[in-house]
């Protein structure tokens, strides 16, 4: 079994670094996927955006035995079960992990610009609550919700097989 990841980023990678040295799994990022055997098991870990797992069709063909999915949320967005179904991941266990995202100014290009009307947009709504204003700090200020603990769920999979 083999770790494989797609990190925009950097803090998927993180996971997956964490995940390796964990388990003495090696790890590749998605780029290094023709060094992976089509056989071979994979935990595949993948940034999120608007629910879909970002590199996980690239590996349609390969030996996917889990799918982990990092996100800002405290959950996975917008619900596990549409997460799995948007992403055809039904019967293959999926791990959500709470990544992060830089400061809204240290992005560049379309991000920045998508993500500003975004936060625009949410700010102009008049039924925030307290999920809504924790949503526009992270993407204002940053976050870094990468944590060891995290992966528990992933590792008791792992001992189980």
């Amino acid at each position: 079994m083999v770790i494989v990841y797609e990190s925009k980023t950097g803090f998927t990678k993180r996971y997956a670094d964490m995940l390796a040295s964990n388990t003495r799994l090696k790890v590749f990022g998605l780029k290094e996927l023709s060094k992976v055997n089509q056989d071979e098991e994979i935990i595949f870990l993948g940034w999120m955006k608007v629910g879909k797992i970002q590199g996980l069709d690239k590996l349609r063909k390969y030996n996917i035995k889990a799918v982990c999915g990092s996100g800002t949320g405290r959950t996975a967005e917008p619900d596990t079960e549409t997460v799995i179904a948007r992403n055809k991941i039904e019967g293959i266990p999926f791990f959500y992990l709470r990544g992060g995202c830089f400061p809204l100014r240290e992005l560049k290009g379309l991000d920045k610009i998508m993500l500003s009307m975004f936060v625009k947009m949410l700010k102009s709504r008049k039924d925030k609550d307290e999920k809504l204003e924790e949503a526009i700090s992270i993407i204002e200020k940053g976050f870094d919700g990468v944590k060891e603990e995290n992966l528990e769920p992933v590792l008791e999979w792992l001992n189980t097989r």
